[in-house]
């Protein structure tokens, strides 16, 4: 039920090029507080301050007016659509996160179904009490049926140290964090969703030092399906990821170049993560009944441990991103094997603030014991940018993928990102709305 590079699914719940409902980052949000990194959600600027007035003259001071009250209802820059108290303590924000697509698929000789929409997500979050205590609750309702994609509630009275509890994405894989209206292709890469562990529930401790330099988070999780409410006995896993920014954050999107307020500024940045858990997949029935969706354990209990590692550079002309991972996985029945995968992709500006064009590359080889069952594609597109930001976003694309398979037999318990094997291309014209 993930992502989609055609209409095939993958065996683990990711897609081939691309990703499904149920994803992600920073999710959905035009962000209502700045990230981990302290840097503003849609700027990466270092102009210089502005100059100060000159002071007035001994004797012929003014009266300092009153601050004015922040307005109750209505649209906030930086925000979006709010109601909110003068201080701000409480805040309601109303949001959308949408992808129109339209996405014909050829693969092996044939034209195959195709989705109109990638993701439809709207989202109620704010904050009550205290600027620093947030909640947030979204759905996708791009799904059959729809459901609860995040809904939990955050804890940061410092930016060094806070805490992120319920349901959530988890924080393996930066590429993951971001929402559907950061990143720069229509949907996530293949085989980052490969690797990524999805939305769980849990807690997750996360903060930002050394002046924003350096960022961590740390979680426990159930290791429970998503639609599934109760977890299963016996189900964890326990993630890290440190992000290293030496000269300073990065920006809060994938194409900084684009919605930064001023020349983006030179950066670099480096992750290393890990995971391990013990995670038992559910199936989900329809009970005539109760006229409802279930999710059931299936008996199916693997254990995964991996670790992983990106770079990010990004520049006035530039932004290019690289990452790669290797899991071990040990199935109910049959022996462990290795995955590796690495992608990359770069964004360059064609009009500036308004258009560029971006390349990705991806290679898996899904188990190191078993040969001819690798994958990799191969993506072009240009964007056009209203507004110059990401709430208004027309992307065209163009992808070609391979994959290679033994067979079933072969393969046993080892998942493939595209479940039919062979060539596939697909071209994709995708409009994103987020508020």
């Amino acid at each position: 039920m993930r992502r989609r590079f055609a209409a095939a699914a993958l065996a683990a719940g990711a897609c081939a090029l691309g990703g499904a409902p149920q994803a992600r980052a920073a999710e959905d949000q035009v962000m209502m507080t700045p990230p981990p990194g302290g840097a503003p959600p849609l700027s990466t600027s270092t102009g210089p301050a502005p100059a100060e007035a000159p002071a007035a003259a001994p004797g012929n001071e003014t009266p300092a007016a009153p601050p004015s009250p922040r307005p109750p209802a209505g649209w906030v820059p930086g925000t979006g659509f709010v109601i909110q108290s003068p201080d701000a303590a409480y805040r309601l924000r109303i949001g959308l996160v949408a992808a129109y697509k339209f996405e014909p698929v050829y693969q092996n000789g044939d034209f195959t179904d195709r989705n109109t929409f990638f993701v439809l997500r709207p989202s109620i979050s704010g904050n009550f009490f205290k600027e620093w205590i947030h909640f947030w609750t979204s759905m996708e309702l791009a799904a059959n049926p729809p459901f609860l994609l995040d809904s939990y509630v955050e804890l940061m009275p410092w930016k060094e140290l806070g805490f992120r509890i319920g349901q959530q994405w988890t924080p393996y894989d930066r590429h993951e964090y971001f929402g559907p209206q950061e990143i720069l292709f229509p949907e996530w890469a293949p085989v980052s969703e490969y690797f990524w562990t999805g939305r769980d529930k849990g807690v997750t401790v996360l903060g930002s030092l050394a002046d924003s330099k350096l960022d961590y988070y740390a979680g426990v999780y159930s290791g429970t399906p998503l639609r599934q409410f109760v977890a299963l006995p016996g189900n964890y896993v326990v993630q890290g990821r440190v992000t290293w920014n030496p000269l300073g954050p990065v920006g809060a999107t994938e194409f900084p170049y684009i919605v930064s307020d001023g020349p983006a500024p030179f950066r670099i940045s480096f992750t290393f993560q890990g995971s391990y858990g013990k995670i038992q997949s559910a199936a989900e029935n329809f009970n005539p009944s109760t006229f409802s969706f279930q999710a059931a354990p299936t008996g199916d209990t693997r254990k995964q441990g991996m670790g992983g590692g990106d770079v990010w550079l990004q520049g006035r002309w530039f932004a290019f991103y690289a990452d790669a991972s290797v899991r071990r996985t040990t199935p109910p029945m049959g022996a462990s094997y290795t995955s590796v995968g690495v992608w990359s992709q770069l964004g360059v500006p064609l009009v500036e603030k308004t258009m560029d064009i971006a390349a990705r590359f991806n290679w898996l080889n899904p188990s190191t014991d078993v040969g001819n069952e690798n994958f990799y594609s191969v993506e072009g597109q240009l964007a056009y940018y209203a507004m110059h930001t990401q709430n208004l976003v027309v992307k065209a694309r163009y992808g070609l993928g391979h994959q290679s398979s033994p067979g079933m037999a072969a393969l046993g318990p080892v998942p493939l990102i595209l479940t039919t094997p062979g060539r596939i291309q697909l071209f994709t014209i995708q409009l994103n709305l987020a508020f």
